[in-house]
């Protein structure tokens, strides 16, 4: 396992695993064996959160660790901070609540939304510091920042000598790169020193070939419409159709460099010049091998991104912030 060193963080292994649809989806024995052989293989970033139609994941992923039982100093979580009942309910508020379900007495990092328009952005900034001084949290991270804000609260926070965030999640993938990489995101990354967490990067699945894949929303859910074989996120900018049609040459790439469509996909993201960490939802031993895998295309990362580059898509945007009651 290769690390990138993050700030408040230390090492974070190339490969994190976990978010919305993994831990839940599982049978518990499966579970332990699968976060037992990331951390073998030297994974050492969870993320996870509460989740509106998956409520008990902390619950059973704190109970996994539980039962592998092993030192704490050996992973790293990172805990999802939502907007939908804030600031009803305040970020430390939520985080005691993640931390009763998760059983433990901290997570390394807090991953909090972007602010609405109109919020105050200095009180935002600084309640989610508290979090960091109050040791509920080791760091913080963002994410589906905008760069003027990631720019924004560095400068504010550094002035004040307060832990600026440390990480930014995106979706980032072959197909959705143009937000990630664009010159304003660079000139952020190179000025704060923010890692980026690589999110989506198998767009639900769909890059690695499970393409009848598509969102359900919370009131489809609610009304019994059941998602093909799992729910993915919303299709921000409404290329995924284009994604789709362009799976055919994704494979063919693939081929030329020996590996599967989720392994170039994987490869392609392992490039990003202020990458921290490749965010993966796998749920079976195999799906976890064949990642792991691709790790080794880092040396030739350079090559497989110019091959990958006439399937990057221009018209991304950010997902909107998300509520169960707003979808």
């Amino acid at each position: 396992m290769e690390y990138r060193t993050v700030a408040g963080l230390g090492d974070v292994s190339l490969l994190s695993l976990g978010s919305w649809n993994t831990f839940s989806r599982m049978a518990f024995e499966d579970g332990i064996a699968m976060v037992g052989r990331a951390l073998d293989e030297g994974v050492n970033l969870f993320d996870i959160g509460y989740y509106w139609d998956k409520p008990h994941t902390e619950v059973i992923f704190g109970r996994m660790l539980q039962v592998l039982n092993r030192p704490r100093d050996s992973y790293l979580l990172a805990e999802k901070l939502w907007l939908w009942e804030y600031p009803q309910q305040s970020f430390d508020e939520q985080l005691k609540a993640s931390l009763l379900r998760l059983g433990t007495d901290h997570v390394d990092l807090v991953m909090v939304s972007r602010p609405l328009p109109g919020m105050d952005f200095e009180g935002f900034c600084d309640e989610v510091v508290a979090l960091v001084d109050s040791g509920l949290a080791r760091a913080w991270g963002c994410t589906n920042w905008e760069p003027d804000e990631l720019l924004q609260a560095h400068t504010l926070l550094r002035a004040r000598g307060k832990p600026a965030p440390c990480m930014v999640q995106l979706q980032y993938n072959l197909a959705r790169r143009a937000i990630a990489e664009n010159a304003a995101y660079a000139d952020v990354f190179a000025k704060t020193g923010i890692k980026l967490c690589a999110a989506h990067t198998l767009e639900g699945g769909i890059l690695g070939g499970h393409l009848e894949r598509d969102r359900v929303q919370p009131s489809e859910a609610a009304q019994g419409k059941v998602p093909h074989e799992r729910n993915i996120a919303r299709d921000a900018g409404n290329i995924r159709e284009q994604i789709r049609s362009n799976y055919p040459a994704l494979q063919a790439i693939a081929s030329d460099f020996n590996v599967t469509p989720a392994q170039a996909a994987i490869g392609f993201c392992l490039g990003h010049p202020a990458l921290a960490t490749v965010l993966v939802g796998v749920t079976r031993m195999e799906d976890l091998h064949d990642n792991l895998v691709a790790l080794r295309l880092l040396p030739r990362s350079e090559d497989l991104r110019a091959a990958l580059r006439p399937l990057g898509l221009d018209q991304v945007s950010h997902p909107r912030l998300f509520s169960p009651t707003n979808e």
